[in-house]
Parts: structure tokens; sequence; C-alpha cells
């Protein structure tokens, strides 16, 4: 079994060659000093979180062209030992996005960056900050629904059997009503200073700007680089038309 760091620690598995290690997995394989008492082997449910949270980066980085070997090293377990803890490959990269889809919609975290925003700043400069958090919210799950996208289109007909991925999806559903009712929450109260400025609706303005962070990361092909945030939120605020030219006097008339 492989010790690559941040891998599983799995007691119930035991090396068969090499020097006795210090840590990981193959760390329960050591000669156990006398007096101490052997770890407990994991449960499945902390074996399963320990892969997932051993491989996101990995799949995050590889989408559903991850393979097996690589999904064992990042773990750092023997490949048999994934399919104690997953079914098969497409369960584990499944479960893998799924639980990366509910890391970016932490409704706790939204509400404290939109509560940090502060309310003082001009309404250009709140919403510039606005939209790098939800560039940065949205990017993220975007790439992880791709990952979800691919699977299902490599493997349409043949259903993900795995109960915990179906668990977690019902889980990330009402994570998602929540961020959604966290987000409009935070969006209307960065907006609040200047209601009495919007010629929208606060509900009408909170749809805008959840259209234009979303829209960025929606087209997989865009027609041009998204521009930066400070200046969607000047077109936002400002629009996009300048005052109108003064016109030129005509001819043989004073000025």
């Amino acid at each position: 079994m492989s010790n690559a760091p941040g891998g599983v620690a799995d007691p119930a598995v035991r090396q068969t060659a090499g020097p006795a290690p210090t840590s990981g997995a193959a760390a329960a394989a050591a000669p156990e000093p006398a007096g101490r008492r052997r770890a407990a082997p994991l449960t499945p449910d902390d074996r399963r979180a320990a892969v997932l949270d051993a491989v996101l980066p990995l799949v995050a980085e590889r989408g559903a062209d991850v393979t097996t070997r690589e999904l064992a090293a990042a773990a750092g377990v023997a490949e048999g030992t994934l399919f104690r803890a997953f079914p098969d490959k497409v369960s584990l990269v499944a479960a893998a996005a799924l639980e990366g889809l509910r890391r970016a919609s932490r409704p706790a975290q939204t509400r404290a960056e939109l509560a940090a925003v502060d309310r003082a700043l001009p309404l250009e400069r709140r919403l510039e900050r606005v939209i790098e958090l939800g560039r940065a919210r949205a990017g993220e799950a975007f790439r992880w629904m791709a990952v979800l996208r691919t699977l299902h289109s490599r493997n349409a007909g043949s259903a993900v059997e795995d109960e915990r991925v179906h668990e977690l999806r019902a889980q990330l559903l009402a994570q998602r009503e929540m961020q959604r009712a966290v987000t409009v929450e935070g969006l209307s109260a960065v907006l609040a200073p200047d209601a009495d400025r919007l010629r929208v609706p606060v509900d009408v303005a909170v749809g805008i700007i959840d259209a234009v962070v979303a829209g960025g990361h929606a087209h997989p092909d865009p027609l041009l680089p998204a521009p930066p945030a400070a200046v969607v939120a000047d077109a936002l605020v400002h629009g996009l038309l300048g005052a109108a030219p003064t016109p030129a006097p005509a001819p043989g008339k004073d000025s």
C-alpha cells in the first residue's frame, strides 16, 4: 500500500514490505509498542469520508478522466481498498463531484462573506466585491457540474447504484435551497443603503446581479473573456450609455 501524503489511514490494511513507516495508512502496520492499544479500524462511513477528502483535489483537476490507479494513489490505499468504500469508479467520482458541489455552496460562509461587504463603500465597489465572491463560488460549482455532466454522458442508461451518492444528492438539493435564500438576503442587504435610488425593485436588482455572475460561467465557449468585476459593477450602476453628445451648431448660426 502506498503512503501518499493526505491518504486514507486505514488500520485494517497492512503493509507487506519495506521499513516501518510512521504516518498514513501504512503506519498502522508498524509493530506496536508494548502497552499501546491498536487504533480501531475506520468505520465504513469514516473510510468513505476520508477517501473523498483525499481524492477531491485530483478529481477537480482530472475530472471524469481520472483513473482508478490515480484515485488509489491520491487516497494512499490499494485499488481494492477503494472499492470496499465505493462500488466502482463512477460512483466514487460522482460522490466526489457532489461533495465538491456541497462545499462550493456553504450557506453560513456565503452569509458571512456578504455581511462583510462594507456598506459604507460606494455601490460600485460593493457590487465589485459581490461579483468577485460570486464568480469564485460559481466557478467552483460549474467545475463540479461539468464532471457530473461528463459522467452522465459517458454512462447514459447505467444509473449510479451507490446509496450514499443518492443521499449526497438529496443533501445537496436541500442545501442549495438554503444557499439561494441566504444569497438573496445578503445581496438585498448589500443594496439596502441605495435602495431608494434603484430604478428597479430590489428583488429585480438581485436577479440581475445573479444573472451576471452565473452567466459568466454557464457558457462553455464565451464570445470574449469576462470583463473585470469593477467594469461589470460600473456598468450595472451607471448603464452602458454615457451622456448624449451635444449637437454641433448649425452652419451660419451663432453658437
